[in-house]
């Protein structure tokens, strides 16, 4: 979609009245303010702007426009959030042809995979004797199969396809939905069937289970990749569970369909199932949209616990808080539950263990103390947040009795993740960067005057040269960046886009601003010559430019009230 149209939904809806039809906004002074929909607080920290078209919650730092709002509060995608504004304001939103063809395929396609899985449930009830029978085996109740449309596949080879061409459906799309075989059979046959639905409520794959111990095929028949299903992308059960999640901030990960259910009717709503699969960056952060609180109950085995750390590291180099749930060797949630009930289960998540303090205590992969801590240093180098990675060294440092500076020793750095990583980005050390940036968003004018001065080089904070980079990319949007907001992809720069934009605006000249970023880079110019030098691997060329640098220096310096930099 064209930014023009984007630009002209924002316009047409303003976005106090929006977020008042949600909630009610108190008027205070320029701004509304009401207590943040995204998390607990009782004193209102969530600043609604109407002159920029921005709101910021100063408690838990989201922030954004019209469309990131209803995207975030209903717990849908971008694309159906501005179709909700568009509908709104009577705006019809256009497409090219071939995006067109596309989307009324995939269109095509999801109702396929409806009308599938309405038959597939309805065999259940009237053909599925036997499957009904291993649902009741497994007390899985009546109430959760008509919950999650589980479903029965016929013993046939083409029950699917000609019931979809009674419907209508032409049979050369058939071949592109990915239920059937090379050979035009149906896919699924005899199988217990389990409804795979994206975050929104759509069904778009089945796993298909078998029912009898000599049954060809595998345990499990998974719907392929599709123009609608990627595996690893999705999580069993969070079209339901995605609001207990997010109202508890806290999600329960387990990894098959029975485990997820047996979970469900225990009542810990807030579950999800990995679908088998470790748990990839691409469901890590669907789920980070509703909580960044993770629990990890895989099975007991050494394959579960093998996978339950692979997902814990996972998450853990996210920044993301994770525990892991220790159970037995021949457990799982599901025999757990059935074993000793909702309440033990209760006790064994409350007591859940860190990654670290999981692999201290574990003993069933046999390794040693070593091999555990060479494990943990490999996780530290992928870390993208700072603080995170420092709290966690500390934590090896407490777990393991090693001091941190042996860690530090340890660890394989190059210059891009060093510099990453010294610094602390929720923490604003960095106000000239930040006043130069308000600047830019407020006035356009300075924009040619910074950019024949600086480039994002000159930014020391990760999240602050990102945000100095796009607005290089949309300069031509300086004044009006809340109309580009949700393009950023990173929710910390989107937040922190909008903390700048909402800002009361600094009385500065940004010509001060600039020498200030511009004596802070020379400086750091010279600490690293200065290095060479005493490292004796410096040059003439070196020499002559430490004296250049100086000279710089001593020219800004005169204009630089302030050198208290960061």
């Amino acid at each position: 979609m064209e930014h023009s149209q984007i630009d002209r939904i924002l316009e047409m809806n303003n976005i106090v009245d929006i977020i008042s039809s949600y909630f009610p906004l108190k008027k205070t002074g320029n701004n509304y303010k009401a207590c943040c929909p995204f998390h607990d607080e009782k004193t209102p920290s969530f600043v609604v702007s109407e002159k920029k078209q921005i709101y910021k919650c100063f408690g838990c730092g989201k922030g954004g426009n019209a469309i990131t709002f209803v995207r975030d509060y209903e717990k849908i995608s971008f694309g159906e959030a501005l179709k909700k504004l568009a509908s709104r304001v009577g705006i019809a939103i256009t497409t090219h042809n071939v995006d067109s063809q596309k989307k009324n395929k995939r269109d095509l396609i999801h109702r396929i995979y409806k009308i599938a899985m309405s038959f597939f449930h309805q065999n259940l009830k009237e053909h599925g004797n036997f499957a009904s029978k291993y649902l009741e085996d497994r007390k899985i109740s009546k109430e959760t199969i008509n919950k999650f449309q589980i479903g029965y596949a016929l013993n046939s080879y083409a029950s699917l396809k000609n019931h979809l061409i009674k419907n209508s459906i032409n049979q050369k799309i058939l071949n592109e939905t990915g239920l059937f075989t090379a050979n035009n059979n149906d896919l699924f046959r005899d199988r217990l069937m389990f409804p795979i639905h994206d975050n929104t409520g759509k069904v778009i794959a089945f796993g298909g289970r078998v029912l009898h111990e000599n049954q060809s095929g595998g345990k499990y028949v998974n719907s392929p990749t599709t123009s609608i299903y990627t595996k690893g992308k999705e999580l069993y059960g969070l079209n339901i569970t995605k609001y207990d999640i997010s109202r508890m901030d806290c999600v329960l990960i387990c990894e098959g369909y029975t485990d997820f259910l047996r979970l469900y009717e225990n009542d810990f709503t807030n579950s999800v199932a990995s679908l088998g699969t470790s748990l990839t960056d691409d469901q890590i952060r669907l789920l980070s949209r509703f909580t960044k609180n993770f629990v990890m109950l895989y099975d007991g085995d050494n394959a579960g616990v093998k996978a339950a750390l692979r997902a814990a590291s996972n998450i853990t180099k996210h920044g993301f808080t994770v525990k892991i749930v220790s159970f037995e060797n021949d457990e799982d949630p599901d025999g757990f539950l059935q074993k000793f009930g909702a309440k033990k289960l209760e006790i064994k998540i409350s007591s859940a263990l860190t990654l670290i303090e999981f692999l201290k205590k574990d003993t069933r992969l046999k390794l040693n103390e070593q091999t555990k801590l060479t494990q943990l240093i490999e996780i530290i180098n992928e870390f993208e947040d700072a603080i995170a990675r420092d709290l966690f060294i500390k934590e090896i440092s407490d777990k393991f009795g090693v001091h941190e500076s042996s860690i530090f020793s340890k660890i394989r750095k190059n210059t891009n993740r060093q510099n990453a990583n010294v610094v602390q980005e929720t923490i604003d050390r960095f106000e000239a960067e930040r006043n130069l940036l308000i600047l830019l968003i407020n006035r356009k004018i300075e924009y040619k005057n910074v950019a024949q001065k600086i480039d994002s080089s000159y930014y020391f904070s990760n999240i602050y040269r990102s945000i100095f980079e796009f607005l290089n990319k949309n300069n031509e949007y300086m004044g009006n960046m809340s109309n580009l907001i949700d393009e950023i992809k990173d929710e910390m720069v989107q937040n922190k886009l909008s903390e700048l934009i909402i800002s009361e605006f600094p009385n500065l000249d940004s010509d001060k601003v600039l020498s200030q970023l511009q004596y802070r880079k020379l400086n750091q110019q010279l600490v690293e010559i200065n290095k060479k030098i005493k490292m004796g691997k410096s040059s003439k060329a070196d020499f002559a430019e430490k004296q250049k640098i100086k000279k710089e220096l001593m020219k800004i310096n005169k204009k630089v009230v302030s050198k208290t930099l960061y």
